[in-house]
C-alpha cells in the first residue's frame, strides 16, 4: 500500500499529500480509456445509493450535480456504488477503496475519467447529514452493488496486454501549471470565454468584451489582460465552439498524477476537461492537441498522443530525479513508466516546471546542473524505450527534441534564478526551444501574476508550445 506524508507548501500554503506510489509498475501501458457509451449514468447510479441511504449512508450523486464532493479524505457509500461499476468483482472494488481512502482531497481511479473530491461538505449540505462519511463507507457501497445486476460487468484488461493506438505521442511533465488549473483564477469562465471569441461583432468589441471578463481573474492587472484578450483574439480561428465544446476527433491525452494513483492514467480524446487538475480543467495539452496537427511539420494532419504525468507543488531534485528514485515522495519511477508504457512512440519531451524551486538558495543554485542531468536522464529513457520497441527514430539521447516552458510572471517577481537557468539550459542546447509564459520587465509580453495560469494564458501557452514543437521538429528534419 502507498504511504502518505502530510506536509505544508510554503509557497501555494495548502496542504500537500506526498505518496510514494506503486511505480515502477511491472508492464507499463497507456492503455485506451472504455468508450464513454458505456459508462455509468447518473440513473444507474442512483439505483445503488437508494441503497446506501437506508443504511446510514447519506452522501448523494455527484453525477447529477447532488453531491459533487465527499467529505473528510474519505470514499462515501456512492463513491463505492460508482466504483463496483467499473471493476469485475468485489474484492477489486474495495481494495480501491482502501487505495482511495489514503488522506488526501482528490483520488483518481484508473477506469474512471472524473478524480472523487473528498474534501468537500457533502454531510452538510445534502439529505440532511450530520456525520462525515465512515471508514468503511465505501467498502458497502461495493457490498450493495452487488445485488444490482448492472454492476461488476465491466471487462478488465488482461493482465499484460496493452491495448492502444499506434500514433506519435508528446512527453509532458512538470508542476501545477502542467496539470493546469485556470479554473483557480476565474471559476466557470471557459464557456463564457469561447462564447465571446465565437461571437460575430466587430475586433474591438469582442476584445473589449474578453478585457471585461478576464479582468475578473485574480492577480489580473490591465496591461496584462489587454495582452492576453489580444492574443486570445488572434487564435480564434482555433476557438471555434464545435471544437472547444466537444472532443478532438483525433489527439487523445492521458494524464498521471501519481500523488492521487498508482497506475497509469488511460488516453481519453482531448477536451477542456480531459486532461487537466483532477480531470476536470485543462493545462496546456488542451491546445497544444488542437493546434500542433494544424502546423507545417513532419507530423502535420496525423493523429497524436499527449502522455502527461505532473505532481503540483514539486522540486526538481528531490521529487523527480532519477538520483532520487528510492525515495518514498519521488517521482522519477512514475516518469519512467510513463515513458514505457508509450511504447517507443514518444517524439519529444516538454517540461514545465520549477516555481517550487524559486525559494531554497540550494535548489536556485543547482537548478541548471539539476535541470541538465533530470533532461539527459530523460532522454536516455526514451532512447532506451525505442530501441526496445525496435524504432530508428533516435540515433542518441540527444537527438530527442526537448521543450522548456519558462516559469512565468508570478516567479519572476519572486527571483530570477530558475528563470535564468532555463534560459542557460536551452542556449546550451541545439535540440532544444524555450517557450516563454511572460516572464521579463517587458509589458506587452506579459501574461498573468497570478500562481496558476488563468484561462487565457493556459490557451496561449499551448500553443506556443505547438509552435515550438513545430519549429524544433522541422529544424530537425532538415538537418
Amino acid at each position: 500500500m502507498r504511504l502518505a506524508l502530510l506536509i505544508r507548501s510554503v509557497i501555494f500554503n495548502t496542504v500537500i499529500i506526498k505518496i510514494a506510489a506503486d511505480f515502477p509498475l511491472e508492464n507499463p501501458c497507456l492503455q485506451t480509456c472504455s468508450n464513454s457509451d458505456s459508462d455509468i449514468t447518473a440513473t444507474t447510479l442512483q439505483t445503488c445509493i437508494d441503497k446506501c441511504l437506508p443504511n446510514g449512508h447519506c452522501c448523494g450523486n455527484r453525477l447529477n450535480g447532488e453531491c459533487p464532493a465527499s467529505s473528510n479524505q474519505r470514499l462515501s457509500c456512492a463513491n463505492g456504488c460508482e466504483i463496483a461499476f467499473y471493476r469485475s468483482t468485489v474484492d477489486q472494488c474495495k481494495q480501491d477503496c482502501q487505495a482511495g481512502n489514503v488522506q488526501e482531497c482528490f483520488y483518481s481511479h484508473p477506469n474512471i475519467a472524473k478524480d472523487f473530491n473528498k474534501c468537500g461538505s457533502c454531510s452538510n449540505n445534502f439529505n440532511n447529514c450530520t456525520s462525515w462519511p465512515t471508514l468503511d463507507a465505501c467498502s458497502q457501497g461495493c457490498d450493495l452493488a452487488a445485488t444490482i445486476p448492472e454492476f461488476y460487468q465491466y471487462v478488465e484488461v488482461p493482465p499484460g496486454s496493452c491495448d492502444h493506438d499506434n500514433i506519435p505521442r508528446f512527453l509532458f511533465g512538470g508542476q501545477s501549471n502542467m496539470e493546469g488549473k485556470p479554473e483557480d483564477a476565474l471559476p466557470n469562465s471557459f464557456i463564457e470565454l469561447i462564447r465571446i471569441v465565437n461571437k460575430k461583432k466587430e475586433k474591438k468589441k469582442v476584445k473589449r468584451q474578453l478585457k471585461k471578463l478576464l479582468i475578473q481573474a485574480k492577480a489580473s492587472e490591465k496591461q496584462t489582460t489587454s495582452n492576453e484578450a489580444s492574443l486570445i483574439y488572434k487564435m480564434r480561428k482555433y476557438l471555434k465552439k464545435e471544437k472547444m465544446y466537444n472532443d478532438h476527433p483525433t489527439s487523445s491525452c492521458s494524464f498521471t498524477n501519481p500523488k492521487q494513483s498508482d497506475e497509469l492514467d488511460c488516453e481519453r480524446p482531448i477536451s477542456s476537461t480531459a486532461c487537466g487538475a483532477n480531470h476536470d480543467q485543462y493545462g496546456p495539452e488542451f491546445m497544444f492537441g488542437h493546434v500542433f496537427p494544424k502546423l507545417n511539420s513532419p507530423l502535420k494532419g496525423q493523429a497524436i498522443g499527449i502522455a502527461k504525468i505532473a505532481v503540483g507543488g514539486t522540486e526538481i531534485y528531490s521529487d523527480w530525479m532519477k538520483d532520487n528514485k528510492d525515495n518514498s515522495d519521488n517521482y522519477w519511477n512514475a516518469l519512467v513508466d510513463t515513458i514505457q508504457g508509450a511504447k517507443g512512440s514518444l517524439e519529444a519531451f516538454v517540461w514545465f516546471q520549477g516555481e517550487n524551486d524559486s525559494f531554497a538558495d540550494w535548489n536556485k543554485e543547482n537548478y541548471l546542473p539539476n535541470l541538465t542531468k533530470f533532461v539527459a536522464d530523460v532522454r536516455q529513457e526514451i532512447v532506451n524505450e525505442s530501441i526496445k520497441n525496435e524504432s530508428i527514430k533516435f540515433q542518441s539521447p540527444a537527438d530527442v527534441p526537448v521543450i522548456i516552458v519558462e516559469c512565468g510572471r508570478w516567479i519572476w517577481g519572486v527571483d530570477t534564478a530558475v528563470i535564468e537557468a532555463q534560459r542557460a539550459f536551452v542556449a546550451a542546447d541545439s535540440n532544444a526551444v524555450l517557450v516563454p509564459t511572460g516572464a521579463g520587465d517587458e509589458i506587452k509580453e506579459q501574461l498573468t501574476k497570478m500562481y496558476h495560469y488563468d484561462i487565457a494564458a493556459q490557451l496561449i501557452i499551448g500553443k506556443r508550445i505547438a509552435e515550438a514543437m513545430a519549429q524544433i521538429l522541422n529544424d530537425n528534419e532538415n538537418v
